[in-house]
């Protein structure tokens, strides 16, 4: 079930980047990120900026929304998986932000 994009203004150590956790994809997708240059049009509508650090408890939440009890495996792997791909997206998002502020 696809369900609309959801955009996060994210700043990391690196600067601001417009985070967008796609609608088409599930919690366990590599490519359920897309992380973009922050720019005031590209951000149009997000209110609210939010640490990279504080993200780390959305993603968690984010993951979980997407469905991840029809996962077959047990909760407590399930949860494991879970906070090690939030883990990885975090990672993901600092890199595209250095990368990004780089190339400026």
């Amino acid at each position: 079930m696809s369900r609309p994009d959801e955009r996060f203004l994210v700043v990391t150590d690196h600067g601001r980047v417009l985070v967008v956790v796609r609608g088409d994809k599930g919690a366990l997708e590599p490519d359920l990120l897309d992380v973009r240059r922050y720019d005031d049009a590209a951000a149009e509508g997000v209110a609210l900026e939010t640490p990279l650090r504080a993200f780390a408890a959305k993603m968690v939440d984010l993951l979980m929304a997407r469905g991840t009890d029809a996962l077959p495996m047990s909760p407590a792997m399930r949860d494991l998986m879970i906070k090690e791909k939030a883990a990885e997206d975090l990672r993901r998002i600092e890199r595209a932000a250095r990368a990004l502020t780089a190339s400026e």
